[in-house]
């Protein structure tokens, strides 16, 4: 069984996105607060994340950062209204959909995430080109 825990605030929008994710198959646990959903994500394994923050009201630590060390193998989808932007910070390190969620976008999303390999992205798999340890005078500049 597929699992998925979407943490939304809003009740409309948590209650149409559960809907989406029952359709494609998953078991959905919802909480509206990211305390909540780091309690539940301790004792239940999941498949799929989808969150409406990346803070962490109640504590000082990023709510995403605790949320992957408690549950590596789920990607993360970071969902947005459409007046807000990506913070810089996470900026293509995980996938992101617009409010409101249509079934398309969750599928599309799940299905290729943001690089076209799945919704966990390509950083988890392999060092990214801006991360890579060579000097930009070691890179190798023509193609082989």
């Amino acid at each position: 069984m597929k699992c998925a825990l979407l943490v939304e605030h809003d009740p409309k929008a948590c209650g149409e996105t559960a809907a989406l994710l029952k359709s494609l198959g998953y078991i959905v646990a919802t909480t509206d607060s990211p305390r909540a959903a780091l309690n539940t994500a301790q004792t239940v394994r999941f498949n799929l994340i989808l969150t409406y923050t990346t803070f962490n009201a109640d504590d000082r630590r990023s709510f995403l950062g605790e949320i992957t060390r408690l549950a590596p193998q789920a990607p993360v989808v970071l969902l947005l209204d459409d007046d807000t932007q990506v913070p810089h910070y996470h900026a293509g390190r995980i996938a992101v959909l617009a409010k409101p969620v249509t079934l398309r976008g969750l599928r599309r999303v799940i299905e290729f995430g943001i690089d076209g390999n799945g919704a966990m992205p390509s950083y988890a798999m392999q060092q990214a080109p801006g991360e890579e340890r060579r000097g930009r005078s070691q890179r190798r500049t023509r193609p082989r």
